[in-house]
């Protein structure tokens, strides 16, 4: 944008941190979504002192966790919540603060990892965790920092935080020396509490777990190449389906992407029962 160029570079990397913060106002329920939506038995938490709203659908012993993108909520998955639901599954999804009906202003990866820790507490170990944009950051970093999960999804996500800050700065076209005012600000008022947060918010596990990555080649909003970079620092099996003409959205209604991210999750439940029948066998 060249409103940041004619600026005096504080200025500009003020008004870009602000910019980076904005949440701007929470999406609403699209309609075609809004019948999943309405059927969850809804309930809340508390992530890092704020307050979470989640949802559920179904009570079966296998646990599914949907974790939404930034300026989005959970109901986006309401294509893949249908093609996932059964009598043995639960499938569990919350809106990060700030985001469809949990309230607040701002939000952060820390918060994200906060929500998905809290349903770990009461769930125990998910089947799968499938997580679409800044929800696969945020979910290989709760795995990493000790949720269980027998396998991980990432549809349209990015490989670390500073790729998250890269894209930001190219979609405002901010010049060098604002770029790096920006980067100070997001290091010294975000991440308080953390000493590194390029190193630590990066999707990157120890754990070897099947992971599922989709990316479309016209996503404008995260780069293609950020599913090579997830792909070539995973430990496990990796699995790709890389799409064409859905964007960054439309990728997650999408009848084939869906039918996909189904056969995946439920592939990797029957693996992890025969292993465990495997194990008892004397």
């Amino acid at each position: 944008m060249r409103v940041f160029r004619m600026l005096p570079a504080p200025v500009a990397a003020e008004l870009a941190y602000r910019f980076w913060w904005s949440l701007g106002t929470p999406e609403r329920v699209h309609p075609r979504d809004a019948d999943v939506h309405a059927r969850a038995v809804r309930g809340e938490l508390e992530a890092n002192g704020k307050r979470v709203t989640t949802y559920t659908w179904g009570d079966g012993s296998r646990v599914i966790l949907l974790v939404h993108g930034w300026r989005s909520r959970a109901s986006r998955f309401a294509t893949l919540v249908r093609a996932l639901e059964g009598p043995d599954r639960t499938i569990v999804a919350f809106d990060a603060p700030g985001n469809g009906d949990s309230p607040g202003r701002r939000t952060s990866v820390l918060d994200y990892a906060a929500a998905i820790h809290e349903l770990h507490e009461v769930h125990g170990d998910f089947e799968a965790v499938v997580g679409h944009s800044f929800g696969v950051l945020s979910s290989f970093v709760a795995v990493a920092e000790g949720v269980g999960t027998r396998s991980l999804v990432g549809i349209s996500g990015m490989h670390d935080s500073a790729s998250i800050l890269q894209g930001f700065v190219r979609q405002l076209e901010l010049p060098r020396r604002v770029v790096d005012l920006l980067r100070g600000k997001v290091e010294r008022r975000t991440f308080t509490v953390v000493d590194d947060p390029w190193a630590r918010f990066v999707t990157r596990v120890e754990a070897p777990v099947p992971l599922l990555l989709v990316h479309d080649s016209t996503d404008r909003v995260v780069a293609p190449a950020e599913a090579d970079h997830i792909h070539l620092g995973h430990p496990g099996p990796v699995e790709r389906l890389d799409t064409d003409g859905l964007g960054h959205m439309r990728i997650l209604s999408d009848p084939g992407v869906v039918a996909r991210v189904a056969d995946f999750v439920t592939a990797s439940g029957t693996r992890t029962r025969s292993s465990a029948s495997s194990r008892r066998t004397p």
